[in-house]
């Protein structure tokens, strides 16, 4: 089991051109799970054990014209449940929370011999866990898909969307306590638009039903992914380069990957400088502790840059600065909680 090294790693910071006052700087975040996995569970098994959709049995696609409305129900794409399967599989991988990631591509709940939301038995559990050498079983227990073409005339010109959409449901199987550890039902919808000077034209920029109906299988198994393991999002930052001369040198430090000579040229500015300069500061010091990965010294030091930012409120800088520095500070603080989620998916003990 090797989930403990994942989430310390400090994300990449792209220094971005600023505004007057600051600059912007982009870096990686990992967000925690929706769902916490015991850390005993080091491998898991991907089946598919959805009944396959029938189009007489549902209005699958549906075009909306300036002048008509029609339904379609005679395109359908019968490999949907291994496509979700295969995406979600090959997006769990790439985050390396487990240790294995089996998936499985024969179907275990077909036309001819299956029904709808049939379940899988604790004996095919049992007979996966085994034989992959694995402590959970993820089922793909059923969906639902549809598309939503819409075409409207806007200024002699004719706007076209196209909405696929799809409904997942999901159990994970714990082996080694013989329970259900989770159930969800994950819903998912993407879109494209085009336009033209007729209707056929407008429709030429949007995907065949077929592929947009299989680009959601893929969507919808890799936004699953996010909701069993920890993942990486990309995250914008502000800091502040004017204030006081020594800002220049910070910013030199930041620019070559020294945080610890920025921070401590920072720390100088807070303790030596007056009024806004202290609070620009203690914001700044903030971000280094965050990129250090210590969340609870920036969250107080977001603090500070909110109390000193609000004592000067009523100066010549107005409550922009006071607002961002709160909303930095809220940031921090639901960081600081997702952490002890993160330790907790990763077994890290306090």
């Amino acid at each position: 089991m090797n989930r403990i090294k994942k989430w310390i790693l400090p994300g990449l910071v792209f220094l971005l051109p600023g505004c007057v006052s600051y600059s912007t700087f982009e870096l990686d975040v990992l967000k925690p799970a929706e769902v916490a996995i015991p850390v005993e569970i080091a491998s898991v098994v991907v089946v598919d054990n959805a009944y396959p959709l029938k189009a007489e049995e549902e209005i699958l696609h549906k075009i909306n014209l300036p002048s008509a409305k029609y339904e379609i129900d005679s395109i359908t794409v019968d490999d949907f449940g291994n496509r979700v399967i295969q995406s979600f599989g090959e997006s769990l991988k790439t985050k390396a929370f487990f240790d294995s990631v089996y998936v499985v591509s024969q179907p275990f709940n077909t036309s001819s011999d299956g029904s709808p939301l049939a379940p899988l038995s604790s004996q095919i559990v049992d007979s996966l866990c085994n034989l992959y050498n694995a402590q959970a079983v993820i089922e793909l227990g059923s969906y639902k898909y549809n598309t939503n073409i819409t075409i409207i005339n806007i200024s002699d010109q004719y706007y076209a969307t196209l909405d696929a959409s799809a409904a997942t449901y999901w159990k994970i199987h714990d082996f080694l306590s013989g329970e259900v550890l989770n159930a969800h039902l994950q819903k998912d919808t993407i879109f494209w638009d085009s336009v033209g000077a007729s209707i056929s034209n407008s429709v030429e920029g949007l995907p065949l039903i077929r592929n947009a109906v299989e680009e959601a299988a893929r969507y919808s198994g890799m936004q699953y992914s996010d909701y069993v393991a920890p993942g990486w999002q990309n995250a914008t930052r502000y800091f502040f380069k004017q204030g006081h001369p020594l800002f220049y040198d910070a910013i030199s430090s930041v620019n070559n990957g020294d945080w610890e000579e920025a921070a401590r040229i920072w720390y100088y500015v807070y303790e030596q400088g007056r009024d806004k300069q202290k609070a620009r500061a203690a914001y700044n010091l903030a971000l280094a502790q965050e990129v250090k990965g210590d969340f609870m010294e920036a969250t107080s030091w977001a603090y500070r840059s909110m109390e000193h930012f609000k004592e000067v409120g009523g100066l010549n800088i107005g409550n922009s600065e006071e607002k961002m520095a709160k909303s930095y500070y809220i940031e921090l603080a639901k960081r600081l909680q997702e952490k002890k989620r993160l330790d907790k998916q990763f077994g890290i003990d306090d």
